[in-house]
């Protein structure tokens, strides 16, 4: 039975416009019974963290451990939740066993393990991210692919190859290309962008059926403008190519805001609300989804500290739960009337 967005939430919210509403989660989450409430509350889509990546079902070589996966499988299943599969082929998520395997070790067991995942999850789930992360320009590259063991191992088809054989498996599932850092304003993220589209256009043009482009959104207060041309110029000729978008990490760093946490919050509430205005008015828009939900939960106390020390407060709930400027900031945009990518698009699509 599918879950039925709860009123004066973010999830019936994003109703109004065919959208979903979701967050990144994991196995613990489901014992905390006030993050878990909350999640049931706002969120019609939900994404494993790391349970259903490569390295986390692989820990040991030779083995697949599915547990924890099935167990966010029931939940979603049992609760009438989407779930969106992230992610299959991900250079960041290689189990260590085979980091260093020769081309063709390695080719087998990526495609024995994209394989076998999909099939276990086939017909059960929203979307899948099938490659993670595909660019970096700093590599240097004409085609501007990040250098990893699945590139070094297939060539430059790897990302055909694995949307091919997700389509085979899992027909019916919306098929995910995800990444990061296209959201910034600089000339890194300006090249990253330009590269984006060149894939996009060279795999569409070979057949590869890529449904959607993945946009992570981590996004840093005081560094994330509303009015962003380069931005919006991109993801109208992503719209061009016939794509929708799914914005699948979404978060605020606010590691260069004042300490004042008013102020923090109001500074992250205002950045929420540019960037989904600006997005939701520009392209199609399947899914929005927030990387946790909750400040307790978030992982940029390791990756971004602050530098006087104090938590980061970069998500729409508090560390007890309680909603934050944030959410209601990320509320109103989904309510934003002015939305001018106006096609009809199935949140079911």
């Amino acid at each position: 039975m599918q879950h039925e967005p709860k009123a004066n939430s973010l999830s019936s919210a994003a109703a109004q416009k065919g959208l979903l509403f979701g967050t990144a989660l994991c196995t613990s989450d489901l014992q905390l019974q006030p993050l878990a409430d909350a999640i049931l509350h706002n969120c019609n889509i939900i994404t494993p963290e790391y349970e259903m990546k490569w390295d986390a079902i692989a820990r040991d070589s030779g083995r697949s451990d599915y547990s924890a996966s099935d167990q966010l499988m029931t939940f979603s299943s049992a609760n009438g939740l989407a779930l969106h599969g992230h992610a299959l082929w991900w250079h960041e998520a290689v189990p260590s066993a085979l980091r260093n395997a020769s081309g063709k070790r390695f080719s087998d067991a990526a495609l024995d393990h994209l394989r076998t995942t999909v099939t276990r999850y086939a017909g059960q789930v929203h979307s899948w991210d099938v490659v993670n992360e595909p660019l970096e320009p700093a590599h240097d590259r004409g085609d501007g692919l990040r250098a990893t063991p699945f590139l070094g191992a297939f060539g430059p088809e790897y990302i055909e190859t694995a949307f091919r054989q997700a389509s085979l498996l899992d027909p019916n599932a919306v098929l995910v290309l995800n990444e990061m850092g296209l959201e910034y304003v600089s000339p890194a993220a300006e090249r990253k962008r330009r590269q984006m589209l060149a894939l996009l256009e060279r795999e569409l043009g070979r057949g590869t059926p890529i449904g959607c482009l993945g946009i992570q959104s981590h996004l840093t207060a005081l560094e994330q403008p509303h009015d962003h041309p380069e931005l919006r110029g991109f993801l109208r000729e992503v719209r061009g190519l016939g794509l929708s978008v799914m914005v699948t990490e979404m978060d605020v760093s606010d590691h260069l805001c004042p300490r004042d946490r008013k102020q923090r919050d109001a500074i992250i509430a205002d950045t929420y609300r540019g960037y989904l205005d600006l997005v939701l008015d520009e392209v199609r828009v399947l899914a929005v989804s927030t990387w946790c939900l909750s400040d307790n939960r978030t992982w940029l106390n390791g990756f971004h500290p602050r530098p006087d020390g104090a938590p980061q407060r970069p998500l729409l709930f508090d560390r007890a739960i309680r909603k934050k400027p944030a959410w209601h900031a990320v509320k109103a945009a989904l309510l934003h009337e002015g939305q001018g990518a106006s096609d009809p698009v199935q949140a079911s699509q």
